[in-house]
């Protein structure tokens, strides 16, 4: 994992968020309140996680436009793919479904300015236990962002990610929000143009 000269750190902001990284992920903590909230440090980049309604939220940062212009390449193209894996540290009652989301931001990133030069995007999904006091969720996001070709600026992935433990719902109700958590991956390099990404990491409920 390559971090940027600017120094990258979770800070705690509303509530307990665990960070974690691809290659050593670490167990999540699980936090009460269905929406969380933690920033990385430059630009005041932060992301928000609203349970409620399945949706990880970016703020402080500017994403450039993807025209392409006489200056860029051909589009960065690829396929993240993000599994989750769930400890049910908890007892929830019978019919809970865990719910999953992910953000995923890359291309050019400057954190002092709170600005990106490729995209964002966004996906979600639920859970299936697996057995063992487990649950497993595998979100596949595909991206196709156009790069300046004469940027002096770094390249990197931002990926955060929720899960939620979520009652049964009703016609037209969203069922209650018993654990959930939101998590912020370090800045991984960005994947070679054309490929699959596969990263891993444990959270728990």
């Amino acid at each position: 994992m390559r971090f940027f000269p600017a120094v990258v750190a979770a800070v705690l902001c509303v509530a307990s968020v665990g960070v974690a990284n691809a290659q050593q992920s670490n167990a999540a903590r699980s936090i009460n309140n269905p929406v969380a909230s933690t920033r990385v440090s430059g630009g005041g980049l932060s992301f928000s996680y609203d349970a409620q309604h399945d949706q990880i939220n970016s703020s402080g940062l500017q994403v450039s436009s993807n025209a392409v212009k006489a200056n860029s390449v051909s589009p960065t193209t690829g396929t993240v793919e993000v599994t989750l894996l769930i400890k049910l540290g908890s007892l929830f009652p019978k019919g809970t479904v865990y719910h999953c989301s992910v953000n995923l931001l890359g291309g050019l990133i400057d954190l002092d300015n709170g600005t990106v030069n490729g995209g964002l995007e966004t996906a979600y999904g639920t859970g299936k236990a697996i057995g063992g006091g487990l649950a497993s969720c595998t979100l596949a996001i595909p991206y196709s962002w156009t790069l300046p070709a004469d940027s002096n600026g770094e390249t990197g992935l931002i990926i955060a990610y929720g899960v939620s433990a979520v009652g049964a719902s009703y016609p037209g109700e969203h069922g209650p929000v018993y654990r959930s958590t939101l998590q912020l991956d370090g800045i991984e390099n960005l994947p070679a143009n054309a490929t699959t990404s596969k990263f891993t990491f444990d959270v728990a409920l």
